[in-house]
């Protein structure tokens, strides 16, 4: 076991303004659980490991180890990834992800839902995957559409999803299906078991606020991870 990984542990909890029982709270774990990996005397494993390191929005490999950069990027580059709608069969290094997209419900009264296109798919790398902490079966896609995210994320840009990731981290990007309609917004959490709802471009769009579990409320499908940037 890395001698430091308590003192990172700790540290990491701390930047992102949690509390060990949160932590316990979050992952389903006891305080002794997390207790003693801050202390160093056990070590998280497997899961643990990667749902701490999305808590904390640090690597999984810089909280393992310390070696490499300690934050994940957002921003991954998009070299080796590339958008299929044929038979090409992915290598074994690579991964199909679905891309999420609305469709009107077959009654045809106008309203919509959000979908996993199993048709067209995005290729990602499983090393881009891994560098990110995404599991393969919990990546998706989904093309943007509007200005409220820019100059952040602009209009027509494709994002990355972790539907394995739906807890709220405070300022962390999520795609959303919000009565139907696919919406890429920045989360907050608040009192009373509500969340705020933020858009880039704040002037055009003000903050939204709902009470989670309502039926106004937005459905998390999961954390934006990755999105393109134009030249």
């Amino acid at each position: 076991m890395e001698s430091g990984i308590g003192i990172r542990l700790q540290q990491a909890r701390k930047a992102a303004g949690l509390t060990q029982n949160d932590v316990a709270r979050e992952l389903g774990v006891t305080f002794g659980a997390v207790s003693q990996w801050e202390r160093g005397s056990t070590s998280p494993k497997g899961t643990h490991l990667v749902n701490l390191s999305k808590l904390y929005s640090v690597r999984p490999a810089w909280l393992s180890s310390g070696k490499g950069p300690k934050e994940e990027s957002d921003e991954l580059v998009l070299a080796n990834t590339e958008l299929f709608d044929d038979e090409e069969p992915a290598r074994q290094d690579e991964v199909d992800l679905p891309i999420f997209r609305e469709v009107e419900f077959a009654a045809g009264d106008g309203r919509t839902q959000v979908i996993e296109n199993h048709g067209a798919s995005m290729r990602f790398s499983l090393a881009k995957l891994s560098q990110a902490g995404v599991q393969p079966e919990n990546g998706a896609c989904a093309v943007i559409k509007g200005d409220s995210m820019e100059p952040r994320i602009m209009s027509g840009a494709t994002i990355g999803i972790d539907k394995g990731s739906r807890h709220i981290i405070d300022g962390k990007v999520y795609a959303l299906d919000h009565s139907g309609m696919l919406r890429v917004k920045k989360l907050y959490r608040l009192p009373l078991d509500r969340i705020r709802v933020v858009s880039e471009n704040s002037e055009e769009y003000p903050d939204e606020v709902y009470h989670l579990g309502s039926d106004e409320a937005p459905k998390i499908i999961g954390r934006v991870f990755w999105w393109e940037v134009f030249d």
